[in-house]
């Protein structure tokens, strides 16, 4: 299940995620961005641990096992929200909160740093564990083969 083609299609989405976080946020020095806030070192650990999750996600996703035509679209992208919004929280986690157009627009410059900077390492905390959580539950549904347990209900107590 978890073989060489697994871990070589995962290093790879890793990689894509560890570049797609870390070149906008200026976490890879480049020319393309800047960044007013300086990193800080829970930045760097937030950024690869939200990629190293990202990559087993999408590996699985991809190398999912074939299903019948009606079930395939809904099992293939079980868990995709979580895993977005677990990226997106890692974005918003490990980014400048002064450079981000977003945030700025909804706070303001000093609403920025008061109150979203302060933030910022809560919403990697909760990007991991999400993270973490969607990669366990698609293990879990590959191993176990269903995603939630299916109760036996007595129809002569009804």
């Amino acid at each position: 299940m978890f073989g060489l083609r697994f871990w070589g299609i995962s290093g790879l989405y890793a990689a894509g995620a560890a570049l797609l976080l870390g070149i906008p946020s200026v976490l890879i020095p480049n020319h393309l961005f800047t960044r007013t806030v300086p990193t800080s070192p829970q930045d760097y650990a937030i950024w690869v641990l939200s990629a190293l999750l990202i990559g087993p996600l999408m590996g699985l996703t991809t190398l999912s096992p074939g299903t019948p035509k009606s079930a395939s679209s809904s099992r293939r992208m079980s868990g995709s929200g979580r895993t977005l919004a677990g990226a997106l929280l890692s974005f918003f986690s490990v980014g400048c909160p002064i450079c981000n157009k977003l945030v700025v627009f909804l706070l303001g410059i000093g609403g920025a740093m008061t109150f979203f900077n302060p933030l910022r390492p809560f919403l990697g905390i909760a990007s991991i564990a999400l993270l973490a959580v969607t990669l366990f539950l698609r293990v879990r549904i590959l191993r176990c083969g269903c995603a939630v347990p299916l109760n036996k209900t007595d129809a002569s107590t009804s």
